[in-house]
């Protein structure tokens, strides 16, 4: 898995794989990278495979958010969407998806 920055808006871009060896770096670039303040955007356009580990890691992140704060995910492929509706997850709160590309 690799994880780059992104400038418009300010976020990551998740690439490559991740799966139950590399899930934990997934929670710790979202804590490392959050904004003060506003929203946290995260690119999962270019992920090859994800796997529930490293939905879950995603999911456990936007459960620690507040009303001020959210998890915005850009190109969720639809192998993710499909797992976050199922388990109920992409109904919570601090977690939105949206169809608009971010700029690296």
């Amino acid at each position: 898995m690799n994880v780059v920055t992104t400038l418009s808006p300010a976020g990551l871009k998740l690439t490559g794989e991740i799966d139950a060896a590399n899930a934990y770096l997934v929670g710790w670039a979202l804590r490392e990278h959050a904004p003060a303040s506003g929203s946290m955007h995260v690119d999962l356009g270019e992920l090859s495979f994800c796997d529930v580990s490293g939905i879950r890691e995603i999911v456990s992140y936007a459960e620690t958010l507040d009303g001020d704060h959210r998890l915005v995910l850009h190109g969720v492929p639809l192998q993710i969407e499909k797992v976050m509706n199922v388990m109920g997850w992409a109904e919570l709160p601090g977690l939105e998806f949206c169809a608009c590309e971010l700029e690296t």
